[in-house]
């Protein structure tokens, strides 16, 4: 009989609860402190209440119709905790008003981690099929890897709005995360997911999984052993100012709708800390970057292309006044003409050389569901025209590569852009040359002075860790910063400060990292390998018994 039947099932519902509740506190929460093993313990609460068989007796199995009320106790404490900010970001993005965003935010349980849902439902199936102790993976050390497998493949390819994945945690280990370039976050989250399924199976059937321990603390050894580093000091450099005009949500509506007293005012500020002088570059500025959105009328860069005269009066003047080159986010438009304005217009990027001319565009790919797009396929151009304070952006499709005057070669990430692995990998893969950094243009705004600024800018710290590429995070009203490959950060523009930051980067010439070459091969042939290695130990302990 396991420990199961000493508890009463309250204790069921009651452990994935609180390990909701403890999960995001492995992640930056204000006013929380945050540590990697909160997330762990979490996540253990909610594993142990799933159908995973060790080859308990049938009265003891645990229903599928129970696992899956367990997991959405635990989707309810992780957003409760993790993501109070949605309420707010429904009523400020979407004027969605008290109560109904309490309930919409409370839906968003349902799918805030639909990884956890598939392997529940994978569980349940393969126990269907009634494996064996004597089947391929029959043993708690074979078993649980495979388990750990399958979770990291769903957390790789199940598509979610915010991934906070359980390997992200161990960012807090920085700059000690020398495995980051050959496996990503991927092999991070195996070796925890099996650390985890090894004290399952210790509560399960009293038999702990050490193998899942030597391999978590062999990856802890490895990764202190080779530290990561990035010298700061290379003699070819790029003088950036980055320009965070903070830019409320109202004066930033106004504006979009034409007001000119809003227009002026965003027009200063940009003009006013784009050309003030610098007190810490003792030659001129090379490049200036501006947020996501942050010229707030609608621009047409095939007429720009013609034309400098279509350029904005304050992009040319602040260029010319500086000298400098200008990276700015701001709407292009589409060519689509239809009276709901459905696609008819990108989130961009926009560069602008020293002679005041554009030099290249990027237009948004990933776009937010009921934020930037709709997810109804066919039937979205039907509903645009039902559902108002929504921009229907068109996809974007070219990989672009921007080159500053200076040869120096960037990437643009917009936004939630960058927190997608595989969607980074492919992107930097694209282009023949390798880029030098990447520019996350960003408006968190809508978020308020929740934790979204704090755990975004933490989730996109990876990218920079595991394609050890530089990441200089333009924000419209915090947080500010260049991301090094080494785990630092630069000096930062905190949330809701007027001011500009100026940065001396430090570049040097990239070659594309083990995980950026082949993804998820490399943690499959480690999956591989220590399968292999565990299989035959419990096949030889079988045949000795």
């Amino acid at each position: 009989m396991n420990s199961f039947a000493f508890n009463p099932k309250v204790i069921r519902y009651l452990f994935p609860f609180i390990g909701g509740l403890l999960y995001p506190l492995g992640f930056p929460i204000k006013g929380l402190p945050h540590f990697m093993g909160f997330t762990f313990i979490g996540l253990f609460l909610l594993l142990q209440a799933t159908p995973l068989s060790y080859g308990e007796i049938k009265s003891d199995a645990i229903s599928l119709k129970s696992s899956l009320l367990s997991l959405l106790l635990f989707s309810l404490g992780y957003c409760f905790l993790g993501y109070y900010w949605i309420p707010y970001t429904l009523n400020e993005f979407g004027g969605i008003p008290f109560p109904i965003n309490i309930f919409l935010g409370a839906l968003f349980s349902l799918i805030i981690v639909p990884q956890y849902l598939i392997f529940i439902l994978i569980i349940h199936f393969w126990n269907k099929l009634h494996f064996k102790t004597s089947s391929l993976a029959g043993g708690p050390h074979t078993r649980n890897l495979l388990y750990a497998f399958i979770l990291v493949t769903l957390e790789s390819f199940v598509p979610q709005q915010f991934p906070a994945h359980l390997g992200h945690t161990w960012l807090q280990l920085a700059p000690y995360l020398g495995l980051s370039p050959l496996f990503g976050v991927p092999l991070f989250s195996l070796v925890s997911y099996w650390l985890i399924f090894g004290f399952v199976s210790l509560w399960r059937i009293k038999k702990y999984d050490y193998f899942s321990l030597i391999v978590f603390v062999g990856c802890l050894l490895l990764n202190f052993l080779n530290p990561l580093e990035y010298p700061k000091d290379l003699e070819k450099t790029l003088n950036i100012r980055l320009v965070q005009a903070n830019v409320g949500n109202f004066m930033k509506l106004n504006s979009e709708n034409g007001s000119f007293s809003s227009m002026e005012e965003i027009y200063n500020r940009y003009h006013q800390l784009s050309t003030k002088e610098s007190g810490t570059f003792s030659e001129p500025v090379d490049l200036i970057v501006w947020p996501e959105t942050a010229y707030p009328q609608l621009l047409n860069s095939a007429m720009m292309r013609v034309s400098p005269a279509f350029i904005p009066t304050i992009v040319r003047k602040v260029v010319s006044e500086t000298g400098a080159q200008l990276f700015f986010g701001g709407y292009d438009k589409s060519g689509e003409e239809n009276k709901n304005y459905y696609e008819t217009e990108y989130n961009a990027g926009f560069l602008i050389n020293r002679e005041g001319k554009l030099n290249d565009t990027y237009h948004k790919m990933l776009l937010i569901p009921f934020g930037e797009s709709l997810p109804f396929g066919p039937l979205n151009s039907i509903f645009a025209g039902l559902i108002d304070n929504l921009a229907f952006f068109a996809k974007g499709e070219k990989y672009t590569l921007f080159q500053l005057d200076g040869g120096q070669r960037f990437i643009s990430a917009v936004c939630y852009e960058i927190l997608f692995s595989g969607f980074i990998r492919n992107y930097l893969n694209k282009n023949d040359q390798q880029a030098h950094f990447i520019i996350n243009l960003t408006n968190d705004s809508w978020y308020g002075d929740t934790s979204e600024p704090l755990q975004h800018q933490y989730l996109a710290f990876w990218r920079a860790l595991e394609y050890q590429i530089p990441i200089v995070r333009m924000t419209n009203t915090g947080i500010t910063s260049v991301l090094y490959p080494d785990g630092t950060e630069s000096r930062r523009l905190p949330l809701f400060k007027k001011d500009s930051l100026d940065i001396s980067l430090s570049l040097r010439e990239r070659e594309a990292t083990l995980f950026q070459k082949y993804g998820l091969l490399p943690v499959f042939l480690f999956f591989l390998v220590i399968f292999g290695i565990t299989w035959i130990y419990e096949r030889f302990r079988i045949k000795k018994a």
